[in-house]
């Protein structure tokens, strides 16, 4: 289980980190007849200044997937660590009755 845990907060520790987001493409809105499409990244929860979404520069897509793809790390060793914790106590509870 330290080990799990020194593993989050090494990946902490590499830089920004985003939980619950996406990136997504989006097109021009309203009357606009432009074949451009804008990067956005989007938010489960109101974290970009109280919006849930905030458009990106082309150049800025690939920090923005990095910090994703740590904070869905970071998601997946804690639920580890709280299964690992799970059971721990049973096999605690298991030994106590013995």
């Amino acid at each position: 289980m330290t080990t799990l845990q020194a593993e989050r907060t090494r990946i902490s520790c590499e830089g920004e980190v985003l939980l619950d987001c996406w990136v997504a493409q989006s097109a021009a809105g309203g009357t606009a007849r432009t074949g451009n499409h804008y990067w956005q990244v989007r938010s489960r929860n109101p974290i970009f200044d109280g919006k849930k979404s905030k458009y990106l520069k082309a150049s800025g897509v690939a920090e923005y997937k990095a910090a994703i793809a740590r904070g869905k790390r970071i998601k997946a060793l804690g639920k580890e660590i709280q299964k690992l914790q799970q059971r721990i106590t049973k096999v605690e509870a298991l030994l106590a009755t013995v």
